[in-house]
């Protein structure tokens, strides 16, 4: 009998990265509580392009920020181009758009509309539950887009 080979990280995070489409998943569906679900109580997050203030936890912080999302942009929408694991982490590249609504982050709602790419960098713990995530994008960019409707 053979015996049994043991999983690579990288054979786990192939595995494991139906977590991520999950969570994406929700997060299309304006499923704030299913998307917070896959996290660990104690996870952390980094919304990069918000230095400072853009660190927390992601059941605070996180569901803080995606519920006004979805609250100001009743139509957000997402499509995942790619979910690629490397180093330990998966990398999820997403395009995100909507439709303003009210006024958001002290942008003024000029019923504008936004569609940007952003970088969703997990890392998930032996329980398969997101322990951190880093998401980045192009901020001014993403301003320009709400500011400049007329």
């Amino acid at each position: 009998m053979k015996p049994l080979k043991q999983p690579t990280q990288q054979t786990v995070l192939q595995v494991n990265k139906h977590i991520c489409v999950e969570f994406m998943k929700a997060y299309q569906e304006q499923k704030v509580d299913k998307m917070i679900s896959f996290c660990d109580p104690e996870s952390t997050i980094s919304f990069k392009p918000l230095g400072g203030n853009g660190k927390g936890k992601i059941h605070d912080l996180g569901k803080g920020l995606w519920s006004t999302l979805v609250e100001c942009f009743p139509d957000i929408d997402n499509t995942v181009h790619s979910l690629v694991a490397e180093d330990g982490k998966i990398k999820c590249t997403v395009s995100i758009r909507g439709t303003q609504s009210q006024d958001f982050a002290g942008i003024i709602s000029k019923g504008g509309s936004f569609d940007s790419e952003h970088i969703f960098v997990f890392e998930l713990d032996a329980g398969n539950k997101i322990k951190h995530l880093d998401i980045d994008w192009d901020h001014a960019d993403f301003v320009k887009q709400l500011s400049n409707r007329i």
